[in-house]
Parts: structure tokens; C-alpha cells; sequence
């Protein structure tokens, strides 16, 4: 009787462990590693995949989601996340530092908020979706910015708001020539 117990016991572990091996699919694995018939991944490129899980998910180099090395700009470019909303040729912004969290790198406003002035000719563009963005006169983008932080409801297709950061360049007088909206999910 006992032979046939631990059989028993043995294929009622299996069954289990195997429904929740199989419960989980490329796109629902927590370290980005696919083996599904997509050659798409979650992960993005600038970031190594990890061998095997790690016990230093927490560590300060990678972050409580294991995101690996934080994201560089560059040379020349800034986010910020505006404190108020933007008025007619200027904004008030916070610098925003990345943060890692379970959904990747996320950039988040810290410290005391900047003023800054726009410059002239400013080259603005709004964030359309995963990756794209359309060029729009200022103003426009001072309003969408401006509806996001206080009536998202107002904010119409193909824009959405995405988190409240933005990609900026400065002028050398320190005013800002180019802003563009970062999409984030």
C-alpha cells in the first residue's frame, strides 16, 4: 500500500508543479527570457538579459525589478516633469531621475522645480503611442500638458497622457528649444 501512496503523492506533485510551470507564458515571465514562437520581447535592448534569477533583485545597481543599468541620455538632453501647468513661454519642472520599477524604467520628478523660459523657435512634439510622436506648435503642447495634470478627460485621440515626463534640450542661454513628450504605458 505504501508503493502505491507515494505514486500517488508523487504524480499529484508533478500535476501541480507542472500546472504552474505551464501556467506561464513568454509573455508573462518576470526576467523578459522568451522561448515562445515570437521573436519579440518584453525587454528592451538596452538591457541584458539575466542568466538566471537573482537573490540581488533588490541591490541598488539593479533595482527592486531587476532592470538592470538605468537608461543614459543623450549628450545635451534633460527630463523633467512639470509642477504646474506650463504658461504661455515658460515651465516649472522638476529634474526627473529613472526609477526602477516592475514595469522597466520610469522616470519620476525630484527635488525643487526649475523655471525655464522657451526659446524662440522651439521644436515640441507629442507622444502618439509606443515610440511615436507628432510635431505640433507649442501652444499645443503647453495645453496638452497643461490637460493632463488637471483634466485628462480633455485630452483626445491619437494623444494620451503618459506619465507627465519630458524629454527637453536647452539653448546656451539656457531656455529650452526642443520638448518632447516621453510615452510610457
Amino acid at each position: 500500500m505504501k508503493p502505491t501512496q507515494r505514486l500517488i503523492g508523487t504524480l499529484a506533485l508533478l500535476a501541480a508543479l507542472g500546472s504552474s510551470l505551464t501556467a506561464c507564458g513568454p509573455e508573462d515571465d518576470p526576467y523578459g527570457n522568451s522561448t515562445g514562437g515570437s521573436s519579440a520581447s518584453a525587454r528592451p535592448s538596452n538591457k541584458p538579459a539575466p542568466s538566471a534569477p537573482s537573490s540581488k533583485a533588490t541591490n541598488q545597481a539593479e533595482g527592486p525589478g531587476d532592470c538592470g543599468t538605468p537608461p543614459k541620455l543623450p549628450a545635451g538632453h534633460k527630463m523633467v516633469e512639470p509642477a504646474v501647468p506650463p504658461s504661455k513661454g515658460s515651465l516649472s519642472a522638476k529634474d526627473a531621475k529613472p526609477a526602477c520599477t516592475p514595469n522597466d524604467w520610469i522616470y519620476h520628478g525630484q527635488g525643487k522645480a526649475k523655471y525655464y523660459l522657451f526659446a524662440r523657435d522651439v521644436k515640441a512634439e507629442l507622444a502618439t503611442g509606443s515610440g511615436g510622436t507628432k510635431s505640433v506648435p507649442v501652444g499645443e503642447l503647453w495645453m496638452h500638458a497643461g490637460d493632463c495634470m488637471t483634466n485628462s478627460s480633455a485630452v483626445k485621440a491619437p494623444y494620451t497622457c503618459s506619465g507627465n515626463i519630458y524629454d527637453i534640450t536647452l539653448d546656451s542661454k539656457g531656455n529650452i528649444n526642443s520638448i518632447k513628450e516621453v510615452w510610457h504605458p
